[in-house]
């Protein structure tokens, strides 16, 4: 899916038009930006530079732009791509951490595994509390059955509640 937010101008800020078609800001530069920085890190030769513990360090850093978001900083959309491919970027150079440490490659995809499953649930966590947040202060207060936002959502099947009596 290429947007999974309400379209609604209170969610203007967190996409973008290409063409018509609207796309995450998160998702779209994010992820596409971590697999980039995963795929071409050991091209740069960047491995017999830093040593697993400096690319920890690095990740943590370009990661930390995540407070951006926490401290209401990434209202203009520039900064928020920026926050984001800092955050894609970071993400590739802590998946390198992980897989660059000297551990077995079984132990390095279970510390993978755990780590992306935390980062993604709080990530998850922070956007859907925000979702909320913002529905609840709407004039539909996150009745998503009715708000015009959520349209595309419910006629997918996605957030429609079935009434007990329609089956």
């Amino acid at each position: 899916m290429l947007r999974h937010h309400p379209i609604c101008e209170k969610f203007e800020g967190h996409t973008f038009k290409i063409k018509g078609i609207d796309f995450c800001i998160g998702c779209f530069i994010g992820y596409p930006t971590a697999i980039i920085t995963i795929i071409t890190l050991p091209f740069t030769g960047i491995f017999n530079i830093l040593v697993p513990t400096d690319l920890l360090i690095i990740s943590i850093i370009l990661l930390s732009s995540f407070l951006l978001s926490l401290f209401g900083l990434t209202k203009r959309k520039s900064i928020k791509i920026i926050s984001k491919i800092s955050i894609g970027v970071g993400a590739g150079f802590l998946f390198w951490s992980i897989f660059t440490s000297p551990n077995p490659n079984s132990v390095n995809f279970i510390i993978f595994g755990i780590t992306f499953f935390i980062l993604l649930s709080i990530l998850n966590a922070y956007h859907g509390y925000g979702t909320y947040r913002i529905c609840k202060r709407c004039e539909y207060k996150a009745d998503w059955n009715n708000c015009p936002g959520m349209s595309f959502f419910n006629e997918q099947g996605n957030f429609k509640k079935k009434n007990i009596e329609e089956k």
